[in-house]
């Protein structure tokens, strides 16, 4: 398993893994989001890329708030490919997401998860997660 940055013509396979987790974007679209990260330093799209072929995908903000000294990470998406999961590919990617996190300056790091996704709420207390706080979220149409 290789990790990199991920780049346009990587759009394909995203596409099909973000799918996976209910995330409808066309190949089109992630091609020209990570073609216009203009701060390469704030948001980082890592990949993981097994035999060849994409297998995981983590996206990773980087913020400095007004209210507070200091900055926080953010993981916004974090897809592991159902084919190959349990295989290390997600503690990969999520360490190398810390490291990034921690080269930045961060004092925190945080993502939202489904609460239908019991397995992966395990994974993410198995690597040192907690649950904090509520989460409210308000949701416009398109």
């Amino acid at each position: 398993m290789k990790l990199r940055k991920a780049e346009p013509n990587d759009a394909d396979a995203l596409a099909v893994l973000l799918a996976q987790l209910g995330y409808t974007c066309s190949p089109g679209e992630i091609a020209a989001r990570i073609a216009r990260q203009s701060t390469p330093e704030r948001d980082v799209v890592l990949v993981a890329e097994c035999d060849a072929r994409l297998c995981g995908v983590l996206v990773l903000h980087i913020h400095a708030p007004i209210h507070e000294s200091g900055k926080w990470a953010l993981i916004s998406a974090f897809v592991v490919d159902e084919a190959v999961r349990g295989q290390g590919i997600g503690a990969a990617l999520l360490e190398a997401a810390e490291q990034q996190a921690l080269m930045s300056g961060c004092s925190q790091i945080e993502l939202s998860s489904n609460e239908t996704r019991i397995r992966a709420h395990a994974f993410y207390e198995q690597n040192g997660y907690a649950e904090k706080r509520k989460r409210f979220v308000r949701v416009y149409a398109a």
